[in-house]
Parts: structure tokens; C-alpha cells; sequence
């Protein structure tokens, strides 16, 4: 049985992403005004008007065809937290004909360095703070320093630890349009070409450690627009001349959509945060009356719980969408009830270009995360069998549409793997779809953590984690910690002989376990919850790691029952 989204399909154009996002612009009355700010500095108050987005996108697309080198196809990483410039640096690559690789700004070098020679980036665009990484990574990767860009235009202040003289992303603007040649006009991907060419290369981690690189075409990212914003119209969610809070990371799929895209079709103004700060998110919605929040749980339950709430006006905030888990239903009625701020779940993927499901306006039972996107096809099936299954059967969430992506990168056995024979994406979560067409949640098949949004592949970890020289085998679980609202890494460790251990005391070994892991990964890879010593780890004939027994045990004795050492980083 195929279920479908209650909204009525949507046609989505056979154009690229540049060509598409520059027309609705100039379709969209609230653009008009040349000073309009597309993005405001939450923290300094500076703006970029529609006029200097559109202006530095055209010229430094101009510039790294002419200047930089750069050809149709070229992967350029992109390395920053939250700038008002993110959309310009994505933005001029796509129009010059380039795929962008975003990375987290958290990552260590190590993951850098996998990362940009996983995409085959040639060039990276690195925040000011993190040239010197940037540098080295790029150094590391086999990527000439000179295709090194910084971000920022050349006003703001260089870093005082970088030794060597980066290019400056706005010194690739050519001059007026007048100027430029047919060599450097915005590359255009039309009809079935525009389904093929990639856009995007997010990385998505991988039960078997390693993340992969999802091919994301232009085809796809037109169509999430087009179906988001038809969605959140049609539930009279979304207006255009709205104030938005840019607090998720436009590095991840589901802030790079919404607030790097979407809102330039919508006509919304965004408040950057370059980072998540729950007193300055306050009053930045107080002083910018931000109308609307793409959020996660945790910022939602941080913001519920803060002591000094009444303190700021925040009248004006009307709606808040929630992504990566669900929100508790009692925390979504204590928003509504007290401050009128009308809360909703959504579920999506990388592989997915983001957004599946979402909840609508007159959504009934707090425990359904919502119904399908327009143009969403989906199934759900037995695992094990792969017998389709009908209304209020639990079974593992197929799914289908434009916004699909096209594969992973350089990966045809995963990507054989994730699709059926009838083009349905294999998600990995269970749950069940009721006779209205709400979908639930309520488990996940495959083994990826997800810490405030982020996903963690315990493999990873778990191979990191025998490289420390007193561990001798490893298994990593998420295990829930409901006053973060989020999952958190928790390791399982079985030592080495006491006499290999220097005379230390089990606790130092761990505290050490601890501290060695947190220092060759990104943030949200930190095992905060904890570390424990166990006897063996348990594993099937076959030697896989049998997580459903350490689960159970957590079950048992309860997630916040204290293991050996709690990581406090």
C-alpha cells in the first residue's frame, strides 16, 4: 500500500537551483525594495540587502570562473558556522557551475581532511576564525593553500594565527554586469540535466563508520523548496515578510534548506546566530520580532525550562517547527498554553534533502510527527520480509519523490542497498502511518545516534576507541538523556591486562578513555554519556555487536543510572 501526502502535488521546474531561486526572487514582491536585509548579524546588527546577495552572487560566480579556475562539476567545501554571507558563497558556486560540500566549523582535522578528499574538493571557502585549520586540512587533503578562500569580505579583521596571506572570497568579484563575458555567465542545468547534476554534497554518517556523501541534484533542491513552501503556505504557517531565527547550522541539511533557500523564495528576513545562544536568542527575538523558529528539541526544552523567560517580550514569536526528534507533547502545550507559540514536529533525512514529514495546523494527537510532504510518496514495510503493511502496522518508513536524492558518492553498493527495486528510500526508522495519514515515529532500525540533530555513527567511534592503548574492545550506544532532550553517546569498554595499564586505577583509564576521544573528534562525538568497564561485549556468532543487549541493559537499570566515568566535556 502507497500512502500520500494530504497536500496536492506540486510541479516541480526542470531548472537549476540558481536559475530558480534568482526567478522567484524577482516574482516575490517583498524583494522589490533593494535594502530589504536578507540576513541580519544578531550580534552586530549587520545587515545584506537583497541587492548585495544578488550582486556579490553574480560577481564571485563570475570571479571563480575567470580567476579562481574553477569548472563545471569543481567541489568547493565550504568551512563556517553561521555567516550572512554562507548563501552568497554557496550561492556564486552553484552559478559558476560548482557542487558544495558544506562541513561542520566543529569538526577536528581529521574529519576535515576526510571530508574534503571523500567530496574531491578543489577548493574550500573557510570562516576568518578557522583559516588556520582550513590551511592545514587543506594542506593535509592535497589542496593548494592558494584555493583557499576566506569568507568574510576584507573589512573584517584577519586571524592573528594564521601565517599565511589567504585570498579573499570578495576579491573574485569581476566589476559590473556589464563587463562580464559569455565565459563567465551562470552555468544553467535545464530539463533532464538538471536532474542529474549535483548541487550539494552533505555528508551523512553510515553504520559503518565513515560518513558518506549524498549527491543532492539541483532537481531535488528546487523540489524541497517548492514542496516546503507549499506545505507551509497551504497550512497558513508561513507569510511572506516574516522574521525568522537563523539559529541551526546552515551547514546541515535542514538549516541549509530552510534558511539558505527557502526564505529567499518565501520573502523572509533571517536573524544569523553564529552560534546558539539561549539569552541572546531571547533577545534577539525581542529586538528583531521574529515571528517564526526552525529549532531541535533541545533549544525547544532549554527554552521552556529557562528561569528567566518572563523577563523578555516574546510576543511577537508565533511558531516554532521542531526537527531531528520529537517534541514532548507536554512541553509543545506548556508553549502554546503560557506564550501562544503554536509548536510542531518534523522528520527528514539527508537523503531526503530534509523535510518528510511535518505536522499540520489542526494536528489532533501530540505523538504524530505529521503527514507527508506534497509529492511524498511512502510505504510502510515488514522488516524482514518486506511485505507491505496498511494503516496502524508498524513496520520499517520507505519513501519516495523528486526530492530523493540521487545516490551516494562513489558508493554503488550503498546506494544499491538504500533504494528498492521501485525507487523507494530504505530510511531505517519504525513507525506506522494512522487512517488520517499521520505518521509516527517510534524506533530506528539502523544504529546512528542523533545528539541535538547531529548524527553520530557508533562505529566510528567504537574504531576509535580500540586505538587508545588500554582498551581492548569497544561498543557505542545512544542512550537518552531527557534534560538535554537528546540522545547522547555512551561507551561500553572492555581493558587491557591490568599490568599492560601503567599501575593506573580503572578510573584513570577511563577519565583518559574520555579524554582521548574528545580530542580527535567533533562536539557532538563526545561520549557524554559516559563510559562504562564491562567484562565482554557482547556479539553475535557471526561477531557483530549485539546493541539490543546493551540497550536492554540501559532499559533495565535505567539511562541515568551512572557508568563508570561521565564524560563532563
Amino acid at each position: 500500500m502507497i500512502f500520500q501526502s494530504p497536500h496536492p502535488p506540486v510541479k516541480v521546474p526542470s531548472v537549476d537551483l540558481y536559475s530558480f531561486i534568482v526567478q522567484r526572487i524577482r516574482n516575490q514582491a517583498y524583494w522589490n525594495d533593494p535594502e530589504r536585509p536578507v540576513y541580519i548579524d544578531g550580534d552586530s546588527g549587520a545587515k545584506l540587502t537583497i541587492r548585495d546577495f544578488l550582486h556579490y552572487t553574480a560577481e564571485i560566480a563570475a570571479g571563480w570562473q575567470s580567476i579562481a579556475g574553477l569548472v563545471p562539476g569543481d567541489v568547493v567545501a565550504v568551512l563556517s558556522p553561521n555567516d550572512i554571507y554562507y548563501g552568497v558563497a554557496s550561492f556564486s558556486v552553484l552559478a559558476a557551475g560548482g557542487v558544495v560540500s558544506p562541513i561542520n566549523p566543529g569538526y577536528t582535522q581529521r574529519e576535515i581532511v576526510y571530508q574534503l578528499q571523500a567530496s574531491g574538493a578543489r577548493f574550500i571557502v573557510s570562516d576568518g576564525e578557522l583559516l588556520p585549520i582550513a590551511t592545514d586540512a587543506a594542506r593535509e587533503a592535497g589542496i593548494s593553500v592558494k584555493h583557499v578562500y576566506r569568507l568574510q569580505p576584507a573589512t573584517a579583521p584577519s586571524p592573528q594565527s594564521s601565517s599565511v596571506a589567504h585570498q579573499n572570497l570578495f576579491d573574485l568579484c569581476q566589476g559590473a554586469p556589464a563587463a562580464r563575458t559569455a565565459a563567465t555567465a551562470p552555468i544553467r542545468h535545464s530539463g533532464d540535466e538538471s536532474h542529474h547534476a549535483p548541487a550539494y554534497l552533505c555528508f551523512s554518517s553510515g553504520t559503518t563508520g565513515k560518513s558518506k556523501g549524498v549527491v543532492t541534484t539541483h532537481f531535488n533542491m528546487v523540489a524541497i523548496v517548492t514542496q516546503v513552501d507549499a506545505f507551509l503556505r497551504g497550512e497558513d504557517y508561513a507569510h511572506t515578510g516574516q522574521v525568522l531565527a537563523g539559529v541551526l547550522p546552515f551547514y546541515h541539511i535542514y538549516g541549509l534548506n530552510v534558511l539558505v533557500h527557502l526564505n529567499l523564495v518565501q520573502g523572509c528576513t533571517i536573524v544569523v546566530a553564529r552560534k546558539f545562544d539561549l539569552p541572546k536568542f531571547l533577545c534577539n527575538i525581542e529586538t528583531y520580532r521574529i515571528q517564526f523558529a526552525y529549532l531541535v528539541p533541545p533549544i525547544v526544552l532549554n527554552m521552556a525550562r529557562y528561569s528567566r523567560l518572563q523577563d523578555h517580550d516574546i510576543s511577537s514569536l508565533n511558531f516554532i517547527m521542531s526537527g531531528a526528534a520529537p517534541i514532548p507533547a507536554s512541553l509543545a502545550r506548556d508553549l502554546e498554553t503560557r506564550h501562544g507559540i503554536t509548536v510542531r514536529d518534523a522528520y527528514g533525512l539527508t537523503e531526503s534533502s530534509s523535510i518528510l514529514l511535518m505536522g499540520r495546523r489542526d494536528t489532533q494527537d501530540p505523538e504524530a510527527i505529521g503527514v507527508l510532504m506534497p509529492s511524498v510518496e511512502a510505504r510502510i514495510v515488514e522488516t524482514g520480509t518486506g511485505r507491505p503493511l496498511g494503516p496502524n502496522q508498524t513496520g520499517e518508513l520507505f519513501v519516495r519523490g523528486p526530492n530523493i536524492m540521487k545516490g551516494y558518492l562513489n558508493n554503488p553498493e550503498a546506494t544499491e542497498a538504500t533504494f528498492d527495486s521501485e525507487g523507494f528510500l530504505r530510511t531505517g526508522d519504525i513507525g506506522h502511518v494512522d487512517r488520517t495519514g499521520h505518521f509516527y515515529i517510534t524506533d530506528r532500525l539502523k544504529e546512528l545516534i542523533k545528539y541535538k540533530g547531529f548524527q553520530v555513527a557508533p562505529a566510528e567511534l567504537e574504531a576509535l576507541l580500540v586505538c587508545h592503548p588500554h582498551v581492548r574492545d569497544a561498543a557505542v550506544i545512544g542512550v537518552y538523556n531527557p534534560q538535554q532532550a537528546t540522545e547522547v553517546p555512551r561507551a561500553y569498554v572492555v581493558l587491557t591486562e591490568r599490568n599492560g595499564r601503567d599501575g593506573r586505577t580503572e578510573r584513570e583509564v577511563t577519565e583518559d578513555i574520555v579524554r582521548f576521544v574528545a580530542s580527535q573528534v567533533a562536539n557532538h562525538k563526545k561520549l557524554r554519556g559516559g563510559v562504562e568497564i564491562v567484562r565482554e561485549i557482547p556479539k553475535s556468532t557471526s561477531g557483530k555487536i549485539m546493541r539490543q543487549v546493551l540497550r536492554k541493559r540501559v532499559a533495565e537499570v535505567g539511562a541515568s543510572a551512572q557508568p563508570s566515568v561521565v564524560s563532563k566535556l
